[in-house]
């Protein structure tokens, strides 16, 4: 390397946390971080930096670690000890005689039941406290001490919350989201605690690792802080590190920052589902299913026992699929050429620190964030990006320029997650470092790289609250107060033993809830993902499809993403020197002028890897238009021969400043080889290049005649052109490029026609069917994007379209009608000008200092929604762009992943166009590079949300069917369900209705409005209310039918003097057939009815395996109505009886084992022609219900209603 700095030269150390960017200043070594410092013994409170994070300190201590052991064995004692309550029970109790039932509760059952109520009770009171207190229950363990002090050190975090809500809520969740938030901050579930091991490097150093980041102590401010080292921001400041570190220097650094490795963390299965389980669901359940196995419902209890298993296997798979998919993405090590103690050798890509100078090679993969400071690359970054196309690097220029890794600095940026595709050593340079090989100087490591700050993100992302999840919580609360009453209602019709009561009441608590709720909330999600996969949309944040299903305004890229990617050269139209006007346009280069085709060859970055051209798809059309050839062996930066492939024709760049969307214009430095004279071009926009232009140079007619272009869909560009006074590139090394480019004359316009994608104008149709606007943000000119807005049917064309436009955001915005350039005074009258449709008919457009001028006066607020296309957008604007959208409701932002990056992260949904599997830039990328798949991804979670709460009103009405009708009737005629049937009910009908029900697929067209987020929405509360309420009435007819017959014997025990605790004989009568049949087929029609909704999800009979499942069940339910007894009706204790009594009703004598039947009659079968009444009758409950969801839930009643009663929605344009 011919110029390099002192290699012992240190930066800055600073912090790069997402928390602050305040900085504090070492007094030893010039570093800068934020840190921790102390309030008050063991405690501290970080600065702005990581604000709002606070650190304990703590030691462990051998009685505090005995007292944990202590608690923990004796809570594995207390479950055991009911375990052994429960086997004795059953007469199972080691020890005791075989066949003695009841031993601990000396010969009482009675006695018996009380004392496993008070153990249970106690069980619940320690589960529901060590739940409360596990983020911190270790720590109060351990003695509190200094952070610097302790082994262990608690990093607390107030947990940050995106609420997705409307913007009114009901005066009760109001009410229950206060006292809810209140309790919640009581019991500190507000806050994340997170315990950190502190360690010690190999020099002492102590430190601790906290979401993948390395904290380190400073003794000299007695703080903790994460560190980066700021290797500085000049051009000259960066370039004189090129000798690389020491290997001291290095160590040094690298316990500061630590390893250049982000360790994703896979739990194994058995603690991935300790994790799942040790929710407050699965905690809820666990404790009562402790009661089922008691009461002789173990059975019953087992299969529940299955289901919740099954539930959390659903769930722990999905998120360890997750988990997996994003450790590949994150993790990666290999060998890398480093340059230390001025000598080249192989390390660990996780060795690797900020200040190290690596080698690039090609088919290498970035492990972190480099700074190219010699040699040419050509980077794959569409992993990161999502951007397809390959992208050139530049090496840093050896001047006094500022770095900025995401604005002029992003094309000498190598960044972590990328990959070269090829390099190109520079041996000689006029503004740069000279070496053989390509070289780069690390700046970032770890989760202080762009990568590992996006893979940070990921894996420790905000909560995002559904409105779901607020009206969850009046779900819950109406829920305890339903199970109060039920118990109440237990307590009352009883009258018996209290014991007993209190048993039935904590049944009637466990079915309100099923325990396949948490499976069923997500299973929609995961499969609605599976689908997007096979259509090669892929998703890294399954929750995001459920909030992908509500989105209402859906921002586009225009260029690669409504366009296709690469634009087709259209001609140009050359300046004509002498009389300073517009020559004719031509679409043939070669009728231009020299100059113009010279500019044409190398003003670009175009490169050639294995004879493909690489480079921006502008600069690849333009080049391929002048019909240069690229020298593979040029002497300077780049070598291009001109058409004819004359030797005379070589033009040399020399230097060369890279596009800037700052600048809005890139330039070359040229020397021609025929003529010796160097010659400098300039290409960007027809603003710019005006702007830049003697004014002398710019013919009158320049705006109108670019405008035209602009207005038929034209990209435009400019060139411009000086010829230096020196013939000697050495000579011009020290010009900066506003030196270079003053004074220079305009040449001409480059022209390009930017074509819609063929299926761009379908896909734009479709998303207005489905009541989603859409809006351009685009970098391009106001012109063009009206123009392909119009054409892609975004803007209607018969639609008046007003351009806001100012030179500077310090002036005022000027509006003008595009397609008479007439300006105008006041848009208002224009805005009120309303169609039939009820919105105006005029849509305005802005260009990016328009923009910043509306945002800075707050004009925004009230324009936004109006506003079509935003033009000449920096990226950082379409940030704003989306960041002022997402005020106004659910907003997705689709990009090719070029300057869109940060747009896409910004936005609730963003879906990447990019070839990559997946890009950690969005939540969703498709390899299918059409806007279709933002209509694949609409219909997909918008059938995955209405399958979501499909399944939750299934098992709401299954709670409301099993809490209410069989509890009450089974209290008031002192009634049960058999065993075998209650296995049916939960292990088959509820489980296998909600996996047929999640296989609905989606609806082939948007529907006009979106599928509902509220569980206490009208749809909702219509759908699971109407249907309760229907099933109540048919389940009270059903009895009265009973009692009007002829054969029908009633129950005859009384109420309060039934031995209820023998529960499973309660089943042997009239009253529990009737009841057994008719909520069965309440049970089959709940699940199949919520399958209608064809406006999200496919018809009803397309869902194939539902019809199944459903046929199957009716069929099977019916036989055991309609048929004789038999073996299958026998088994459920249904339509029969004890033998000798069944073959005195002139049936057969059975042939297989019947336990006698405990009911004076000796049985319960009902006379066929009543049977088949019955059957009718429980088909007309289900045709009621099905009437009642066709009609009036998901059609013309519900139709009328919004029409006359509209939602208080967004109403937008569309």
């Amino acid at each position: 390397t011919k110029r390099s700095g002192n290699p012992e030269a240190k930066g800055f150390v600073k912090i790069q946390d997402d928390f602050g960017s305040e900085a504090l200043k070492s007094p030893t070594g010039g570093f800068r971080h934020g840190a921790a410092s102390t309030l008050d013994m063991g405690t501290a409170t970080t600065n702005s930096l990581s604000r709002d994070i606070k650190l304990c300190g703590y030691r462990n201590h051998v009685f505090g670690t005995l007292c944990v052991w202590s608690i923990a064995l004796v809570t594995v004692l207390w479950i055991c000890y009911m375990g052994v309550w429960t086997a004795d029970y059953y007469g199972k109790l080691p020890g005791s005689r075989n066949g003695v039932f009841y031993s601990l509760g000396l010969g009482s059952l009675t006695l018996q039941s009380a004392s496993f109520l008070v153990v249970w009770s106690l069980s619940l009171a320690i589960l529901l406290v060590l739940y409360i207190l596990k983020p911190h229950l270790r720590n109060y363990f351990r003695v509190r001490t200094l952070p610097s002090h302790g082994q262990y050190v608690c990093v607390v975090r107030p947990i940050r919350e995106i609420k997705l809500l409307a913007d009114k809520a009901s005066w009760i969740q109001h009410r229950v989201n206060l006292v809810t938030e209140r309790l919640i901050a009581l019991l500190s579930r507000d806050k994340d605690y997170t315990t950190c091991l502190v360690q010690k490097t190999s020099e002492g150093r102590i430190y601790f690792n906290y979401q993948c980041t390395r904290y380190v102590y400073d003794d000299q401010i007695q703080q903790f802080a994460p560190f980066e080292f700021d290797l500085g921001s000049s051009h000259r400041g960066l370039l004189s590190q090129a000798a690389g570190l020491s290997s001291k220097d290095a160590h040094y650094r690298q316990e500061l920052v630590g390893s250049n490795f982000i360790d994703v963390k896979v739990p194994g299965i058995f603690a991935a589902f300790a994790r799942e389980l040790v929710s407050f669901f699965y905690i809820y359940q666990a404790i009562f299913l402790w009661a089922f196995y008691f009461n002789a419902y173990y059975q019953i209890g087992l299969v529940d026992t299955g289901i919740i298993i099954i539930s959390a296997a659903i769930k722990v798979t999905l998120r360890m699929q997750s988990e997996r998919r994003l450790k590949r993405m994150a993790e990666h090590e290999e060998s890398v050429s480093v340059s230390r103690d001025g000598l080249w050798s192989q390390v660990s890509t996780k060795d690797l620190v900020p200040g190290d100078v690596i080698e690039v090679v090609s088919g290498s993969y970035m492990s972190c964030d480099c700074i190219l400071i010699s040699g040419n690359a050509v980077m794959d970054e569409s992993s990161l990006t999502g951007e397809p196309l390959s992208v050139r690097k530049f090496p840093l220029r050896l001047d006094n320029g500022h770095y900025n890794a995401m604005s002029s600095g992003k094309m000498s940026t190598l960044f972590a997650g990328t990959s070269v595709s090829q390099v190109q050593p520079v041996q000689k340079s006029a503004d740069g470092l000279e070496s053989s090989r390509v070289l780069a100087l690390v700046k970032s490591t770890g989760t202080m790289s762009e990568k590992g700050q996006l893979v940070r993100q990921i894996l420790f992302p905000s909560r995002i609250s559904f409105i779901f999840n607020e009206q969850m919580r009046i779900v819950v609360f109406i829920l305890l107060l339903y199970a109060v009453f039920v118990m109440a209602m237990a307590v009352y019709m009883y009258k018996g033993d209290a014991v007993v009561i209190i048993f039935y009441g904590v049944f009637a608590l466990s079915q309100l809830v099923s325990p396949l709720l948490p499976a069923a909330m997500v299973i929609g999600q995961s499969i609605a993902a599976g689908r997007l996969r096979r259509k090669q949309i892929f998703c890294i944040d399954p929750q995001r499809i459920m909030i992908a299903g509500k989105v209402q305004i859906f921002c586009f890229d225009k260029t690669g993403t409504l366009t296709k990617e690469g634009l087709e050269f259209h001609g140009g139209q050359v300046v004509d020197s002498a009389s300073n006007t517009f020559a004719a346009y031509t679409g043939d280069p070669a009728a231009t002028n020299s100059l113009f085709r010279q500019a044409m060859a190398s003003c670009h970055t175009v490169t050639d890897l294995n004879g493909q051209l690489i480079g921006n798809p502008v600069d690849i059309e333009q080049f391929r238009a002048s019909k240069a050839e690229i020298d593979p062996a040029p002497k300077y930066i780049d070598a291009v021969v001109t058409a004819g492939g004359s030797e005379k024709g070589k033009l040399h760049v020399v230097r060369r400043f890279e596009f800037v969307h700052a600048r809005a214009s890139m330039s070359v430095v040229v020397l021609d080889e025929a003529t010796g004279k160097i010659h400098v071009f300039i290409k960007g926009s027809f603003e710019r290049i005006k702007s830049i232009s003697r004014a002398g140079s710019v013919p009158r007619n320049y705006d109108s005649v670019c405008a035209n272009l602009a207005r038929e869909g034209c990209y435009v560009l400019a060139f411009a052109h000086k010829t230096l006074d020196v013939t000697d590139p050495e000579s011009i090394k020290e010009f900066s490029q506003a030196e270079l480019e003053a004074d220079c004359d305009l040449l001409g316009l480059l022209v390009f026609r930017n074509n819609l994608k063929p299926d761009t104008a379908d896909a734009i149709a479709e998303l207005k069917r489905g009541s989603t606007r859409t809006v351009m943000i685009t970098g391009d000119n106001a012109l063009t994007g009206v123009f392909i807005a119009r054409e892609c049917g975004m803007v209607p064309q018969r639609n008046r379209v007003l351009l806001g436009e100012c030179r500077s955001p310090m002036e005022e915005v000027k509006w003008v009608d595009v397609d008479t350039m007439l300006p105008v005074d006041d848009i208002e009258p224009y805005l009120n000008d309303v169609g039939s449709d009820g919105f105006s008919t005029t849509d305005l457009a802005v260009g990016g200092a328009a923009f910043e001028r509306l945002r800075a006066t707050g004009a925004i607020d009230s324009l936004l929604l109006k506003i079509r296309i935003f033009a000449r957008m920096k990226p950082m604007n379409k940030v704003e762009c989306i960041e002022a959208h997402m005020k106004h409701g659910i907003i997705a932002m689709c990009g090719d992943g070029g300057n869109d990056c940060g747009a896409l992260r910004a936005a609730h949904v963003g879906i990447a166009l990019s070839d990559a599997e997946a890009s950690v830039v969005s939540p969703f990328s498709s390899a299918d590079r059409s806007i279709n798949s933002c209509v694949e991804l609409l219909r997909e979670s918008r059938a995955g949300l209405a399958t979501s709460f499909a399944n939750f009103a299934a098992l709401i009405c299954y709670g409301q069917i099993m809490c209410g009708m069989v509890k009450m009737a089974g209290f008031y005629f002192a009634i049960s369900l058999t065993q075998n049937l209650w296995l049916l009910i939960d292990g088959a009908i509820a489980t296998g209705l909600m996996l047929a029900i999640s296989l609905s697929g989606p609806a082939k067209r948007l529907a006009k409005y979106r599928p509902t987020s509220r569980i206490l929405g009208p749809q909702m509360l219509a759908s699971v209310g109407g249907i309760v309420l229907i099933n109540w009435i048919f389940s009270a007819m059903a009895y009265v039918w009973l009692f009007q017959q002829e054969w029908f014997r009633c129950n005859e025990h009384a109420t309060a003097e039934v031995d209820v605790k023998k529960w499973w004989l309660l089943g042997d009568n009239y009253e529990a057939s009737i009841l057994s049949f008719v909520s069965t087929f309440q049970f089959i029609t709940n699940g199949f009815v919520v399958n209608y909704g064809y406006l999200y999800r496919a018809r009803w009979y397309k869902n194939y395996a539902l019809l199944l499942v459903w046929g199957f069940l009716m069929v099977f339910t019916s036989y055991m109505l309609l048929a004789d007894p038999n073996r299958i009706g026998c088994a459920f204790r249904l339509n029969c009886g004890t033998p000798s009594v069944l073959e005195s009703l002139g049936y057969k004598k059975p042939t297989w084992t019947i336990e006698a039947y405990n009911s004076p009659l000796g049985h319960n079968v009902i006379p066929l022609g009543s049977r088949y009444r019955l059957w009718g009758y429980c088909l007309g409950n289900m045709a009621a219900a099905n009437l009642w969801q066709l009609f009036v839930v998901n059609g013309p009643v519900r139709n009328l209603l919004r029409k006359k009663k509209p939602l208080d929605r967004l109403r937008t344009k569309l």
